[in-house]
């Protein structure tokens, strides 16, 4: 079995019964659902450290900051091909 941990969450019934429904129409579990919305949000929140990071080491140093940039960029690419 995967490595995974349980979780509970509390919202409005009027919410959840909703989730289901949609849920139901695009054939995925409220589990399904909470995974991909935590993922993406996670995914977002990586991405907007990783642009402070680059930021704050723009104003200290123009041409290392490009470079690095350009590796992410890179590195980014190879994994879609």
């Amino acid at each position: 079995m995967r490595d995974v941990s349980s979780l509970t969450v509390r919202i409005p019934k009027s919410l959840h019964k909703k989730v289901k429904e949609i849920g139901k129409l695009e054939n995925k579990s409220l589990n399904e659902i909470i995974r991909e919305l935590l993922k993406d949000w996670s995914k977002k929140g990586e991405e907007k450290m990783l642009y402070d990071a680059f930021s704050k080491v723009y104003e200290d140093d123009v041409e290392y900051a490009l470079h690095a940039q350009s590796e992410v960029v890179l590195n980014e690419n190879s994994k879609k091909i």
